[in-house]
């Protein structure tokens, strides 16, 4: 999930063989584990989500005569599948084991964001104005590692002090990954996500956090500014090796000259990327997007005209289709297609509500509520980006959804 543009180097065909390949994987070294609680099945709000989506899919083929729906139905049968072996997997699983297994993905992504520098196999472009990726997540993709992992990470700085440097790394690069992506949607997460751990903390523990219990977020500071000095100074020296043009996080007008890199302008660089964002520059292509969609919902009710058929030409001559998941499904499949993906969002939901109902303050509680904030914001996500039935997006979704509804592992 983490390395999303593999499908450039291996194709759609070899990731999706990628996911089939681990998905056998899980469900053989699942299949004869012991310690599972007794008739544990996937949970049927969850699945019944994959079923009702994949009946709108299925009944806007028909009605449409339309393959597409039909393949991205198929699709979606296959990551309810996924979904079972990441459930299988949750069940045996702790919480330790996730965070470490989550600690070496994002280690990979900072790896590749730096042999990128250097080498890029691809040939896309990594780095387009305030933006960047790297060959393993170009921008537009790098931002989601970061925005949906994490939640976990700041629950486990809570519930495990002693882990301090690693999780105040780990929140480091989470939040440094989302701002050199620059993407809007990712940094409205880091908001949403950075609220919602506040207003948790209050309510858990009003607060009273000792001194010793901060310094994870001590660390997360020094170390995001370490990070965006360190990418900085390197996007510098590089551009002005390979081309002498201005380099990304340069003020703008200056040269690229020796002067460049000196340690003032690195810093300079490193500040304003840290705080200056793409917030406020609007976006007026995905609100023409969301205005032609809306006029065209009504025709296409109650069982939807087909896959990609809301959206319009916003000026370069090609159809683009919306950039909100809700509104799509409700076009392209349906009541049911919309019916289904408000399920999602109601399954990521329920955990964190009986979390809260219950007063459970526990680890455990802290780390369903992680996982299931994780999974609303993916959902929050969707209503700035397009369908898709792609596990580099899906993936998210499964995982923190298995773990959220897995039941407490014993001490």
């Amino acid at each position: 999930m983490a390395s999303g543009s593999l499908r450039d180097i291996v194709t759609p065909l070899g990731y999706w063989g990628a996911w089939g390949s681990w998905a056998v994987a899980a469900l053989a070294v699942t299949h004869r584990t012991r310690g599972v609680p007794a008739g544990a099945m996937p949970p049927a709000w969850i699945m019944a989500s994959y079923a009702v989506l994949g009946l709108g899919m299925f009944l806007a083929a028909a009605v449409n005569r339309d393959g597409a729906s039909a393949y991205q139905a198929l699709k979606i049968a296959v990551v309810a599948v996924m979904f079972v072996a990441m459930w299988r997997l949750a069940l045996r699983l702790d919480w330790s084991r996730l965070v470490g297994a989550m600690s070496w993905a994002v280690a990979v992504v900072l790896v590749g964001l730096a042999v990128s520098k250097i080498w890029n196999p691809t040939g896309l472009p990594l780095i387009a104005g305030p933006r960047e990726g790297s060959f393993l997540a170009v921008y537009g993709v790098l931002w989601k590692a970061g925005a949906f992992l994490l939640p976990v990470f700041l629950a486990d700085a809570v519930a495990t002090p002693g882990a301090w440097a690693r999780n105040g790394l780990m929140i480091a690069a989470c939040i440094f990954l989302v701002l050199i992506d620059g993407s809007r949607t990712g940094l409205l997460l880091l908001g949403a996500t950075a609220a919602g751990f506040l207003a948790f903390l209050a309510w858990r523990s009003g607060w009273r956090l000792p001194g010793r219990r901060l310094r994870w977020l001590w660390a997360a500071l020094v170390l995001l500014l370490v990070l965006q000095l360190l990418n900085t100074g390197v996007n510098m020296g590089m551009a002005w090796l390979h081309s002498g043009a201005a380099a990304p996080g340069m003020p703008s007008g200056a040269a690229a000259a020796p002067a460049a890199v000196e340690p003032a302008r690195v810093l300079e660089g490193a500040l304003s990327r840290t705080f200056e964002t793409r917030i406020g520059a609007g976006d007026p292509a995905r609100v023409k997007l969301l205005q032609a969609s809306l006029g065209q919902v009504a025709a296409c009710l109650p069982l939807g005209c087909g896959f990609g058929a809301m959206g319009t030409d916003i000026g370069t001559g090609a159809w683009m289709v919306v950039h909100n998941a809700y509104l799509a499904a409700l076009g392209d499949f349906g009541i049911l297609g919309l019916a289904g993906m408000l399920g999602f969002l109601a399954a990521a939901a329920l955990p964190v509500w009986r979390v809260v109902r219950r007063g459970d303050r526990s680890a455990h509680g802290l780390f369903v509520v992680a996982a299931g904030g994780s999974a609303l914001a993916y959902g929050m996500a969707l209503m700035f980006n397009t369908f898709t039935t792609e596990m580099s997006e899906w993936g998210f979704l499964i995982l923190m959804l298995a773990f959220a509804w897995a039941p407490a592992k014993s001490a």
